[in-house]
């Protein structure tokens, strides 16, 4: 997969309506026919080129907009590059949320995030639709360029599932592949073609007179010449343009023959041959860009008046598209388009690679970067190459888009690059980040050679060189020479250089992962601050997802939720593809939600989680499984949570994908284990995971608790409390320890095992030892994870001979057990988890199954033995919780949240 594509980088006249030209003929036949085709969720103009599917298309929905004024019109002109799901759902998205409003999170997950699956994305993409009031056509011209399976599987999942008042519509050369038009054994495809297209005579004969300046034929030459190109639109443009420069009809006619109508040959005898030589020459010189404006079009052209040009292309409707955007972008139609390329080959040679180096440039100049690239590696002008890598290789990769920069330098070699300073620093940055860290000492090695020759500080280059190094050190997992580079790297920058923050980070990332969290923090803070400054936006988000993470071991969650709704904020402000940052973000706010048993925040936390990851690789859908399983675990639903573990499990054997993730999976499958005696599979999960002895990390504490479920399970509590009080024992004597969280965490599980071997005594004071800090920080999952062994204790306590918080504390948490460990009454259905997520009580949800029956208030009152005004009041809290406005949409919403 590609990169994301960050919305300042698609070109805009992709996302426009193409302009409807005031002299383009009017079929009636046409409208009517686009307008009932309408009514089906996919349609069809299938024809050869030149055959006026964009024209009717555009005419068409201006006739269906006179029926439905409040219609609007989404328009996607594809290339064959949009054959890339990344770069096919950023361009789609954007062109449906130009005219209707999108979610924000949508739009970012179709925009920036990455290893895109499509049906996925439109799995949501079809639930906004869904909300939407206006009447929507999504076209999408010239399908025929997209030869992806994804994408063809994706667009008839969409087209399947589209609500009524939505219409896409697909104007394509070709059939589109089958698993698109099966859809037409359903009766869902409405299909437009050439036949259907093709002129009769007496449009033929309106166009004539229009076209060709009044110029009137009879009716059997008219027959004869649609006879000739079979109701070609662009056929009679070109006979048209002949008329114009022919002194009679017969010889025009005599010319067809002899030509048999072949397009390129035609055209160039007929009509390019008559164009005024300065219109020849912008035509060939803008041939070369797929949509040109004015600006582009005087770059690539010499003493040429661009404006006057251009109005006399539009003038002399020489298949010429305009978009309507304020710059006026255009584009050629793609017959003519690809005779003037085909006749630019043969007559300039090295000039075309002139021609891409101007394109690129002017690209540059208006800060389209991914057109710049394009060009500049077309021109194959290295010098352009490194220029656009020198001005915006840094900002292209602290915006993460790696896949850019690598496409320019996969254009030079090893040594053109270790010559340049700048060039060197973003190759290792790319490969130390995204690609082949391995790579970087190679080219490091190479640069050292050249060191003395650059134009710039040699002592902070060794700085910058050490930097780079100790990023591809940390991705390598070698941390001591990690932090050897980094403190080199430190050493050699002044101060005052905000490049410092770099070296900062991977160096705070070391402490971190060697369990200095105090050290890491302070590091990270000073990198922060740096990274703000460098406007090294990635770095930024990491810092504070790092400091997030570290205060969260510390039992300060309102700091630790803090840093992480700024990681949003941050990314938001800055229009920073955040997607790996961001799910992060919502994962530690989510965990500790869990903790304080706020379950309807953690579930929203998870779906925007969901939102996010929809579209990327199937790893994500199975972690998340593990969070709604620890939620189901949480609130004592054994099947659902049965479920979800049975879809879980498979990701303990993907422990190469974000390392920093997979522990939390390890540990809630291993409690579900333990928790129903699933011994054969601890046993082999077991002997495949090297044993935590002394935790360094986070991630060692996370996977040391579930490798201690798996020894419960199987009985082994000797060696269960052996290794807890070997950990357990130096944080307990430890004043500020910074691993907080754990300690409390690792202290509950020692009093459940030894609740579990009888020693009630032992337990019981050492829970009490916890009670403090269990009542400060307000730890309740943690709790009730082990409730069986925990909860007889506390109920067991003499709370008044307990501080009034503790007490009060442990009533609380009494009550929470009862009600969870309290069966549903026989025959009431629990509350489904979409309406749970909303807090929708038991009570709510039975009135609103009985509004969806149909059931009135009178009815629903008697059925539940309440009074009408209590009806009333439960269904005034149901629309608020649902956010609607009536029963109607009561109804709807309810279905869908409970199918």
């Amino acid at each position: 997969m590609s990169e994301s594509i960050p919305s300042q980088y698609l070109v805009p006249s992709k996302l426009s309506v193409p302009y409807l030209p005031p002299n383009a003929i009017h079929r009636q036949r046409i409208d009517d026919a686009f307008v009932a085709a309408c009514k089906q969720p996919l349609v069809v103009l299938c024809a050869p080129a030149g055959f006026g599917k964009t024209t009717a298309a555009l005419h068409g929905f201006k006739a269906l907009k006179e029926d439905e004024p409040e219609s609007r019109l989404a328009w996607l002109s594809l290339d064959p590059e949009d054959t890339d799901p990344v770069t096919f759902a950023a361009y789609f998205i954007s062109a449906i949320a130009k005219q209707v409003r999108l979610s924000e999170q949508l739009c970012h997950a179709g925009v920036h995030d990455r290893n895109t699956q499509l049906k996925s994305l439109f799995g949501q993409l079809l639930f906004e639709l869904d909300r939407i009031h206006q009447r929507l056509i999504v076209v999408l011209d010239d399908f025929h360029l997209i030869k992806n399976d994804e994408i063809h599987n994706a667009i008839a999942y969409l087209a399947k599932h589209l609500p009524p008042h939505v219409t896409l519509v697909l104007t394509t050369r070709s059939d589109p592949p089958a698993s698109i038009m099966s859809l037409r054994l359903q009766g869902l495809v409405a299909d437009l073609d050439n036949d259907l297209l093709g002129f009769s005579v007496q449009e033929a004969q309106s166009f004539f007179l229009q076209l060709g300046g009044g110029f009137q034929l009879e009716e059997s030459d008219v027959k004869q010449l649609l006879d000739h190109v079979e109701g070609w639109a662009v056929g009679l443009q070109l006979i048209v343009l002949g008329l114009k420069s022919k002194p009679s009809f017969d010889e025009l006619k005599a010319r067809l023959d002899q030509k048999d109508l072949n397009a390129i040959d035609y055209f160039d005898s007929e009509v390019f041959d008559a164009l005024p030589a300065d219109v020849q020459q912008f035509m060939l010189a803008t041939s070369i860009v797929k949509r040109f404006n004015v600006e582009i079009s005087e770059a690539l052209t010499k003493d040429i008046n661009v404006h006057e040009v251009l109005e006399y292309l539009q003038r002399q409707n020489l298949f010429i598209v305009q978009f309507n955007e304020p710059q006026q972008w255009f584009r050629y139609h793609h017959l003519l388009r690809e005779f003037l390329q085909h006749k630019l080959s043969t007559m300039s040679g090295e000039d075309i690679k002139q021609l891409h180096f101007l394109a690129s440039r002017a690209f540059l100049n208006m800060g389209y970067i991914v057109g710049a690239v394009d060009h500049a590696i077309r021109s194959q002008d290295q010098n352009q190459i490194v220029s656009i890598l020198m001005d915006y290789g840094d900002d292209l990769i602290h915006k993460a888009h790696y896949e850019l920069v690598r496409s320019c330098l996969k254009e030079l070699t090893d040594d053109v690059i270790a010559k340049n300073s700048k060039l060197t620093l973003v190759f290792c940055w790319v490969e130390a980040i995204s690609g082949d860290p391995k790579r970087v000492e190679t080219i490091l090695a190479l640069a050292q050679n050249y060191i003395e020759e650059q134009e710039v500080d040699s002592t902070i280059l060794q700085a910058e060189y050490e930097t780079v190094r100790s990023q591809a050190y940390f991705s390598l997992g070698d941390f001591p020479k990690t932090e050897k580079a980094a403190r080199k790297a430190l050493a050699l920058f002044p101060e005052s250089n905000t490049r410092r923050q770099s070296a900062l980070l991977t160096y705070a990332n070391v402490k971190f992962e060697q369990g200095e969290l105090d050290r890491a923090l302070s590091i990270y803070e000073e990198s922060e601050l740096l990274s703000r400054q460098e406007a090294n936006h990635d770095a930024v988000l990491w810092s504070l997802n790092q400091q997030a993470q570290i205060w969260k071991q510390r039992c300060d969650f309102g700091q630790s939720i803090s840093l992480a709704k700024e990681v949003h904020e941050y990314a938001s402000v800055h229009s920073v593809n955040s997607g790996y940052n961001a799910c992060f973000a919502l994962f530690s706010q989510a965990e500790l939600a869990l903790e304080a048993y706020h379950l309807r925040e953690a579930r929203l936390l998870i779906n925007d989680v969901s939102t996010y990851v929809q579209n990327w690789d199937e790893f994500w859908g199975q972690h998340l499984l593990g969070w709604l399983l620890k939620m189901e675990m949480l609130k004592g639903k054994p099947t659902v949570a049965r479920d979800l573990s049975t879809q879980h499990e498979g990701i303990l054997a993907r422990k190469n994908v974000a390392e920093h993730l997979i522990p939390y999976s390890m540990e809630v499958q291993l409690m579900y284990w333990w928790q129903n005696d699933e011994i054969k599979k601890i046993e082999t999960w077991l002997k495949t995971t090297p044993p935590i002895q002394k935790p360094d990390s986070v991630r060692d504490y996370v996977i040391l608790r579930a490798q201690l479920y798996g020894h419960i399970a199987c009985q082994r509590y000797g060696e269960v409390l052996t290794r807890i009080e070997s950990v357990y024992e130096p944080l307990r004597e430890f004043e500020g320890r910074p691993y907080q969280l754990e300690f409390i965490r690792l202290g509950l599980l020692m009093v459940a095992v030894l609740s579990i071997q009888g020693k009630k005594e032992e337990a019981t004071n050492e829970l009490s030892l916890l009670l403090p800090l269990i009542q400060q920080y307000s730890i309740v999952a943690s709790i009730l994870y082990l409730r069986q062994w925990i909860m007889p204790l506390f109920e067991d306590m003499s709370l008044e001979d307990l501080p009034e918080e503790q007490a009060k504390f442990i009533e609380q948490l009494l009550i929470l057990y009862k009600q969870r460990n309290t069966s549903s009454r026989r025959g009431e259905e629990e509350v489904p988890d979409g309406l749970l997520a909303l807090g929708i009580s038991k009570k709510e949800w039975r009135v609103l199954q009985y509004i969806i029956e149909g059931k009135s208030n009178d009815d629903i009152a008697q059925t539940m033995f309440i009074a009408v005004s209590t009806v009333k009041t439960h269904i005034n809290n149901l629309y608020k919780k649902l956010s609607v406005a009536n029963r109607k949409e009561a109804i709807v919403l309810g279905k869908e949240l409970t199918s």
